[in-house]
């Protein structure tokens, strides 16, 4: 499968986001992924970049992924 680097980065950063995120709450981390996502598509759309749901799409995804594997790992520790 080739998944563009574009999508690939917006994934990693929703990641990245939950990740830091996750100790205050899974829900609020995946929220603050998915905000991120959609503020920059507001500002892509604001003559910024090319805005595109896919982009925002890939940042939730990275979030929802994120908020999963902090909380397994927190499971699996303790």
């Amino acid at each position: 499968m080739n998944i563009p680097m574009d999508k690939q980065a917006h994934f990693w950063w929703g990641w990245a986001v939950s990740a830091t995120i996750f100790p205050l709450g899974f829900w609020f981390a995946i929220f603050c992924a998915a905000l991120v996502g959609a503020a920059k598509e507001v500002w892509d759309k604001r003559g910024h970049g090319t805005p595109d749901k896919l982009d925002f799409l890939a940042t939730a995804l990275g979030g929802i992924v994120g908020a999963i594997v902090c909380s397994a790992i927190a499971a699996l520790c303790g």
